[in-house]
């Protein structure tokens, strides 16, 4: 087994149940985040195999096992049931903006049209709780029968969800439920995408774009939120079980997307050498992109990876520019499995209390089947001329 070092005796003692498998160094220098836990026996377990393509890896915030979206159905009879009940729904975002936002958007509407639940209220936080709690109070007046939203933090926007639940409104969370709610009790379910999976797949787009070996470094997301905390340490625990000839060096937090580039170019001038990164989703990751161009680097010798599909990053790709792997949601299909779980609910239907729907690994290989996937439209002719260079 190969020599590693760990930034905490936790993390050493997750990984002692696979005592055959040569480990990647995690630098003893790394300052993980906070929130950071080390990995299960059951992640690093998963973690090893050679693919993890069809295995729901995450479970929810408070232990529950993940269903897969793709199971969830409404029969002909709970659909005429759902379009009986003429009923309404609020969504209050945390943010829009990005394509992720945009397509959730989508896939929410359709489904609700399909259905007949008329949308009474479409707020955004923009990033901000105090306006979360604002829009989320201004929604509670018109007493919709349904809430889908996704919390931007668990802890201060709490009371606010718990006096729409106490109402009577059904809640579906996206990605993450609040403190002092109960899955069946307090709200329906959490829709999610499987986040532990989406980082491993991460790991495996840095990897392979590297030949299987280097120093890297992951930039993550400060902010302790439930889904952005998976996604950092599945990425964690892929590189530790699957690939000995990674090493982890570094690791920086942004609290701000914004703030991609400052956070990549300090790391960038402490290891000028490095093979990649890790750059969380794709406005920070592009940020990440300038850097390295300010730092000298070219896409030959420096690569970089991040979570979810957007234009700007898969654009970046088909160039054969720095983002050499994208591990994305697939909001439109979230969006579908929220109205789904809210619709079962409104109808008085026991639901899964946490569902998961599967991430998708893109390379500049499969940039165009991924694209359709995602968006469910033919590639842009700047992209696919771009593939043809």
């Amino acid at each position: 087994m190969k020599t590693f070092t760990f930034k905490s005796f936790a993390l050493a003692m997750s990984v002692a149940v696979l005592p055959h498998v040569a480990l990647a160094d995690i630098a003893a220098d790394i300052k993980h985040p906070l929130w950071y836990k080390a990995p299960s026996a059951k992640t690093m377990e998963i973690a090893a195999k050679d693919s993890i393509d069809g295995i729901v890896v995450s479970d929810g915030q408070r232990g529950e096992p993940g269903f897969p979206a793709a199971d969830l159905k409404l029969t002909d009879e709970q659909i005429a049931k759902v379009k009986a009940g003429e009923f309404t729904v609020g969504i209050s975002m945390g943010w829009l903006g990005d394509d992720w936002a945009s397509q959730q958007l989508i896939g929410l509407k359709e489904s609700f049209e399909k259905l007949g639940i008329k949308v009474v209220a479409e707020t955004n936080a923009n990033w901000d709780d105090a306006k979360q709690i604002a829009d989320l109070e201004a929604i509670s007046v018109l007493k919709p029968d349904l809430l889908v939203s996704i919390p931007l933090n668990g802890q201060t926007t709490a009371s606010a969800y718990k006096k729409i639940s106490e109402s009577g409104t059904k809640v579906v969370f996206i990605d993450q439920a609040v403190d002092g709610m109960e899955p069946g009790k307090d709200y329906a379910a959490i829709i999610s995408s499987d986040n532990l999976a989406l980082g491993m797949y991460l790991a495996d787009a840095l990897a392979e774009s590297l030949g299987g070996k280097g120093d890297v470094a992951a930039m993550y997301f400060a902010n302790d939120f439930y889904v952005t905390n998976l996604r950092y340490e599945g990425f964690i625990a892929r590189v530790m079980a699957k690939y000995p000839d990674i090493n982890v060096v570094a690791a920086a937090g942004h609290n701000d997307p914004n703030k991609g580039q400052e956070v990549a170019q300090g790391v960038l001038a402490r290891y000028p050498t490095l093979s990649g990164m890790y750059a969380s989703w794709s406005i920070p990751a592009m940020g990440a992109v300038t850097a390295a161009n300010v730092a000298g680097r070219s896409p030959s010798d420096f690569k970089i990876v991040n979570e979810n599909f957007d234009q700007i990053v898969a654009l970046n790709m088909a160039q054969n520019g720095f983002i050499a792997g994208i591990s994305s949601q697939r909001p439109y299909d979230q969006g579908v499995a929220e109205a789904t779980v809210g619709a079962l609910a409104l109808i008085g239907e026991q639901t899964p209390s946490y569902v998961v729907v599967p991430p998708l690994k893109v390379t500049r290989d499969t940039l165009a089947e991924g694209y359709k996937t995602i968006y469910r439209v033919d590639l842009p002719a700047e992209m696919s001329d771009a593939l043809s260079q």
